[in-house]
């Protein structure tokens, strides 16, 4: 073998190294900087969702999968809802068939990590969906014999960037390939060359590789050998040209998957120079204008700088801020920086986390305004029952009192829960509306009907005009619920010997219901938060009036389910004024 070959193949498996070599740094600084940031926001959100699900293993399959389908929505990933013996009870991906033939996940390593550290992640091909998947499950170690929630989204991203790094490194390493060839056969034959004419061809094509070099032989050559060194640098040329425009098409396919993605991405360097953002990154900061080649700084938005600064010393940084969205508003943002291992550049990633804050406030409200209804007619119940048991039971008086007040707020907490399930079920979305056409008048008659028994022991008329037969698109029993809520409401709140009135207003597309009583009206600050759950005028608390507080927290959601509206007024004869509107039957 002469040298010419022997310094080939040594300049061909050289190049063959070093690519394999850059490849697999690459490969391996791109999977790992897409794990750590998925995996951080993964937790960050399985936290949200874990404090937003209770009582896992009190719930019926259809309810767990409904919550797990709403939680991925939210989310936008797949939300799977575990037992702790491992079994699966609702997954956002699957329908419950799916669910029910599952294998038990208590051997799946995120789940193992999850029931001994309280949180755990793998990644691994899902036979199911047929895709990569990278998984993260939580749990509460408070808890004797937790649950588990588990959020995991497709590798997809990560593939794409790879796939195209292959073709990349591909190209990137023929065209060496040429040019080392090239150069070798340059070195063995400098002797049969004009060296002035390939000096010139060399340093042209080096100024500006995408001009047509297109080199010519001296006529002097015999060899013929300078005439083929020529050919091949015009080809160099126009291969470094294609080479130009698909780095420039493969960059704006890569700006087209970021912005896919819904996550906001910054690139900028050791000099805080930004050189890359997607418009998801203008969209979740509310920036107007291009950013590109300004500063970190520039931006104006405090707590960025502060993860720049941070980044620059520990190589990362997490941070959760408010954006000012000028119009009253704001927007939560989880910011995210990396450094590169280059240290000259820095990665931003900016989620929109808004939504999941709001179901976080959400939760907390709920858990304290139930937490506060519950507590007092439960301490009652004890109150009086600690009584009795202390001698109370020997005074027949005094135990017959005890008891009433027991079983007064025992239908009182029973009331309430009932109202709370149903009042869930509807905001939720678990209730199946049956839409027909229903004639108005037939269910406020029997509405009224209903309610008779109530009225006559205040002594109240029930005032209602029966009108010509009108029609409204509804469900029957959402129809006489909201009804029979309005009027039940309506008599307690009262006097004796009054009376509550019935009427309808009809529109050229609905048709207003209106349930007006004789009581005292009502404040204008309570008409602004009288729908909400649990709330009370201080009326309703200063009276002896049972309720849950949760009627017209009902009567709101079903009216809204109708595809119609709810609303109260005070009347013109100084009571208040309840009123629906519901869509006219077509």
């Amino acid at each position: 073998m002469g040298i010419r070959a022997r310094v080939f193949l040594l300049v061909f498996f050289s190049l063959a190294v070093s690519i394999r070599i850059a490849y697999v740094i690459a490969e391996r600084d791109i999977t790992s900087t897409f794990e750590e940031q998925t995996i951080f926001q993964l937790e960050k959100q399985a936290y949200l969702l874990l404090e937003s699900v209770n009582e896992i293993s009190k719930l019926d399959k259809s309810e767990a999968n409904a919550i797990a389908n709403r939680l991925g929505e939210a989310s936008d990933s797949r939300v799977t809802l575990i037992l702790n013996n491992g079994t699966v009870v609702g997954d956002s991906s699957l329908t419950k068939e799916q669910i029910s033939i599952l294998d038990n996940h208590i051997n799946r390593k995120e789940i193992q990590e999850a029931l001994i550290n309280g949180k755990g992640w793998s990644s691994r091909y899902s036979s199911t969906l047929d895709q990569q998947l990278l998984y993260f499950a939580v749990t509460d170690q408070d808890v004797l014999n937790p649950n588990i929630i588990r959020i995991a989204v497709p590798y997809t991203y990560l593939d794409r960037v790879i796939s195209s790094l292959n073709i990349s490194i591909f190209l990137i390493g023929a065209v060496a390939f040429v040019v080392s060839f090239i150069a070798s056969a340059l070195i063995f034959n400098y002797t049969y060359r004009s060296l002035s004419e390939l000096e010139d061809a060399i340093s042209s094509l080096s100024v500006n590789p995408l001009k047509n070099n297109d080199i010519e032989a001296s006529q002097n050559e015999k060899t013929g050998e300078f005439d083929n060194v020529a050919r091949s640098i015009s080809q160099i040329s126009e291969v470094l040209k294609s080479q130009v425009k698909l780095i420039a098409k493969q960059r704006n396919q890569f700006g087209s998957v970021l912005d896919d993605l819904g996550e906001g991405v910054i690139v900028f360097n050791h000099l805080s120079h930004i050189t890359y953002n997607n418009d998801k990154a203008l969209q979740i900061l509310n920036l107007k204008d291009d950013i590109n080649n300004l500063t970190i700084e520039s931006l104006a938005i405090k707590a960025i700088t502060n993860l720049y600064e941070i980044a620059s010393k520990k190589k990362k940084a997490n941070k959760e801020f408010e954006i000012d969205m000028g119009n009253g508003s704001t927007r939560w943002v989880l910011g995210s920086i990396n450094q590169s291992n280059s240290a000259n550049q820095y990665i931003l990633v900016v989620h929109d986390i808004t939504q999941l804050r709001k179901l976080d406030s959400m939760r907390r409200d709920f858990v304290s305004n139930v937490s506060h209804e519950l507590r007092t007619p439960v301490s009652v119940i004890r109150a009086n029952s600690e009584t009795l048991l202390s001698g109370a039971l020997d005074n027949k008086e005094d135990a017959e009192l005890f008891s009433k007040a027991i079983l007064h707020n025992a239908e009182r907490l029973t009331e309430m829960v009932s109202d709370l399930i149903d009042l869930s079920r509807i905001e939720y979305g678990e209730v199946k509306l049956n839409f027909e056409p229903v004639n108005i008048n037939r269910s406020i008659l029997g509405a009224l009907d209903s309610i008779k028994g109530l009225a006559s022991k205040k002594e109240i008329s029930l005032i209602f005009e029966e009108y010509e037969d009108m029609f409204v698109w509804v469900d029957t029993n959402a129809i006489e619920r909201i009804l029979i809520n309005l009027l039940d409401n309506a008599i307690k709140y009262s006097p004796q010997k009054s009376s509550v009135k019935v009427n309808v207003i009809n529109s050229d597309k609905y048709l207003e219901v209106n349930v007006i009583d004789s009581g005292k009206g009502i404040d204008d600050t309570d008409k602004k938060r009288i729908f909400g759950r649990f709330y009370r005028t201080a009326q309703a608390r200063a009276s002896d009036k049972t309720g849950s507080g949760l009627g017209l927290a009902i009567v709101k959601n079903l009216a809204h389910s109708l595809n119609g509206d709810v609303g109260v007024r005070n009347s013109d004869s100084g009571g208040c004024n309840f009123w629906f509107t519901i869509p006219k039957a077509k």
